[in-house]
């Protein structure tokens, strides 16, 4: 693999476009390497800061093309409050509880659910949520739109198992970090123009006899929203440009998860990065008036960050419900890998969002 340096070069306009064999070799090095940098933590630091989910199960994906549909092949973990003393009548695995459903970042290439398990930790001991986190399919093997598509199944499923799972209807929230809260808003979109009877992605027959779970509100942190804009113009806009993210990355997230019009089988995928489902943020206002509260934390030094803050400012010219918070001094991905010490401000952070939640649903 090649290293990982940072250059002016914008991977949208290159003409040098990597193999799908090219992405896939960088991709699976990097998890190797994310994987060992983990299993080395975890081997010399004892024990762990972090709790292991209390259940996983895998559901199957339902959307899209037939092609990209597959039986069990979302994982789903899932982290259930401790039961307290006050709660411990006979009664108390019965009450319903507020879920939060959370998707992973890693440019969608990278990563899994579980890398989020210090705010899986905070949601159940602080806010007493059920947390559910999603592991979705990963490019370069699953492009366009898969990725977002096990992401709408593993809500829809979630949706249609609430007495299953002890979550309370009228009570769930969407998290996402990074590329996974693209995902979480295009879900969001997507489920709120089914709603209206669209059927634009040909979604509608993935529904029958499902129920549309409510959505109460959804937590954003640094999240990718605006692939309509490169990524040249993203480092211009920086504060501290020598703080994007390598180009070599960027290029190695971008191609995989967008490799352009491809062939699916016997259908034709047309990338357009002004599609909803790629940039959530161009939805039509009607669709974002439909957006429950939304809470969105940036990093001062991040390549996200104004396209955050575009958005902020769009729904408050809209006259939503949004509230957003901006970590100084810091870049993209500022609370992974996950130290032995979780910096303050990553605790207070988080802790900013659950309390926003909270005030969603109380």
């Amino acid at each position: 693999m090649t290293s990982l340096t940072h250059s002016d070069q914008d991977p949208q306009k290159s003409n040098s476009i990597p193999s799908k064999w090219s992405l896939l070799l960088q991709a699976k090095l990097l998890r190797q390497a994310g994987s060992l940098g983990l299993s080395l933590l975890q081997m010399y630091y004892a024990p762990p800061i972090v709790p292991s989910p209390n259940k996983t199960i895998y559901i199957d994906s339902i959307f899209g093309d037939i092609e990209n549909q597959s039986k069990k092949s979302i994982r789903l973990d899932i982290y259930f409050p401790k039961e307290e003393e006050e709660d411990k009548e006979e009664n108390y695995k019965l009450k319903s509880k507020p879920c939060l459903i959370n998707f992973h970042g890693g440019g969608f290439v990278i990563g899994q659910g579980t890398d989020d398990s210090l705010f899986a930790k905070m949601s159940i001991e602080k806010s007493k949520f059920i947390f559910i986190t999603v592991s979705y399919r990963l490019s370069p093997e699953f492009p366009f739109p898969i990725p977002i598509e096990d992401c709408l199944s593993s809500i829809i499923y979630i949706g249609n198992n609430l007495k299953d799972l002890n979550i309370n209807e009228d009570k769930i929230l969407l998290s996402g970090f990074s590329a996974g809260g693209n995902l979480a808003l295009s879900c969001l979109n997507i489920l709120n123009s089914l709603k209206t009877n669209s059927n634009e992605w040909g979604y509608k027959n993935s529904l029958k006899n499902q129920i549309i779970p409510k959505i109460k509100g959804i937590i954003l942190f640094y999240p990718s929203l605006n692939y309509n804009i490169s990524r040249e113009e993203k480092i211009k806009n920086m504060i501290k440009p020598e703080n994007a993210l390598p180009t070599n990355l960027t290029r190695l997230f971008d191609f995989s998860y967008l490799p352009g019009n491809y062939k699916n089988g016997n259908t034709l995928i047309e990338i357009d990065r002004k599609d909803i489902r790629i940039s959530p943020v161009l939805a039509s206002d009607d669709l974002l008036n439909s957006l429950p509260p939304v809470w969105i934390t940036i990093c001062e030094y991040d390549m996200l960050r104004q396209e955050g803050l575009d958005f902020v400012n769009k729904l408050k010219s809209l006259n939503k419900e949004v509230e957003f918070s901006e970590v100084k001094g810091e870049k993209h991905g500022w609370d992974k890998p996950l130290p032995i010490t979780p910096k303050p401000s990553v605790i207070e952070e988080y802790d900013k969002a659950l309390e926003a939640a909270e005030r969603w649903l109380s």
